[in-house]
């Protein structure tokens, strides 16, 4: 029993993972993945995450982060929530401000101010990209913005190269 006793668990272990695919292991990976899905499905925006962290990747960008509203601190958990019109976002040496104004049941105005004025301002969408430049005092807008996830990428054009900033996703 000595030496073979010690081994028949990891040789049979090895014995079944060599027997081919049959239709006992499908169900059970059925039974698992149902379980998985019900218990512990995948984030409905986890596509949208990805394509984010490769852009960033790509970019070599700087992250915005978005501000903490002081007000909503203290806030409580309820049913019903009021969508945000201003967010603000910053990173190492740059602010962005963004207001959101409804135009229509499909469309919003997005009017925004950074602090570095005559920036490159790009506002990617799912299916397209708009480009603005801030003006002198900073400001910039995007007139006709469908509903969905944005995301704002800033190009600083008052320092040559410095790295673009991007922002995370904007619910529209």
């Amino acid at each position: 029993m000595g030496g073979d006793g010690m081994n028949a668990p990891q040789n049979r272990e090895e014995a079944l993972a060599a027997q081919p695919f049959d239709p006992t292991d499908e169900r059970t990976l059925g039974l698992i993945r149902a379980h998985l899905e019900l218990t512990d499905p995948v984030p409905v925006d986890l596509t949208e995450r990805v394509k984010f962290a490769m852009t960033v990747a790509n970019l070599e960008a700087e992250i915005a982060h978005l501000m903490n509203d002081s007000a909503l601190s203290g806030a409580t958990r309820t049913t019903e929530y009021d969508r945000a019109t201003t967010v603000t976002f910053e990173s190492a040496g740059l602010s962005i401000m963004v207001t959101l104004e409804p135009i229509g049941n499909d469309l919003t105005r997005v009017r925004g101010w950074v602090t570095a004025p005559g920036a490159d301002v790009e506002l990617r969408e799912r299916s397209r990209t708009q480009e603005a430049t801030s003006d002198d005092e900073g400001r910039f807008v995007f007139e006709r913005v469908e509903h969905g996830t944005v995301h704002l990428v800033i190009r600083r054009t008052d320092e040559p190269g410095a790295r673009p900033v991007i922002t995370p996703g904007i619910e529209i």
